[in-house]
């Protein structure tokens, strides 16, 4: 096992878990190590910076505020959509992953909120937007 600290380009290997700070929630694990390459955007890149300053083996607890995660929660992307403007198969269920094609917005994946008589709220955020994370993550080895 090499004892040095990765740098960009270096393939590594890495375990996490990832928490919500506030709640205390379990929010994503990794199952086994996952390869990634230090700065092909695999992860957040403040979870990237850190690996930079761990040796192979170590174990850092981080917590990442909004900022440095997904962002914050914006208001803007809770959407009323038309059912009719939604090409679905099936009757949609809140906790559904919908695309959203707006007039001027990009589309996007929301997360069916609400759902009324002929229209439902999309939260077109990221999921783990507003939240602060916090991550122990583990620099297993290199791959």
């Amino acid at each position: 096992m090499r004892k040095t600290k990765p740098k960009p380009g270096d393939a590594v290997r890495v375990e996490y878990v990832c928490h919500d700070e506030n709640e205390g929630t379990e929010l994503e694990r990794t199952d086994a190590p996952v390869k990634i390459t230090i700065g092909a955007e695999d992860i957040l890149s403040s979870l990237e910076k850190e690996l930079l300053d761990m040796l192979p083996g170590e174990t850092r607890r981080i917590s990442l505020p909004p900022s440095q995660a997904f962002g914050p929660f914006y208001e803007d992307l809770l959407v009323n959509v038309p059912k009719s403007m939604l090409e679905l198969e099936d009757e949609p269920q809140v906790g559904d992953t919908v695309e959203v094609n707006e007039d001027g917005m990009d589309p996007c994946p929301g997360t069916v909120v609400e759902i009324y008589d002929n229209a439902m709220l999309v939260d077109c955020n990221h999921p783990m937007a507003g939240r602060t994370l916090a991550f122990e993550l583990t620099f297993v080895d290199y791959a």
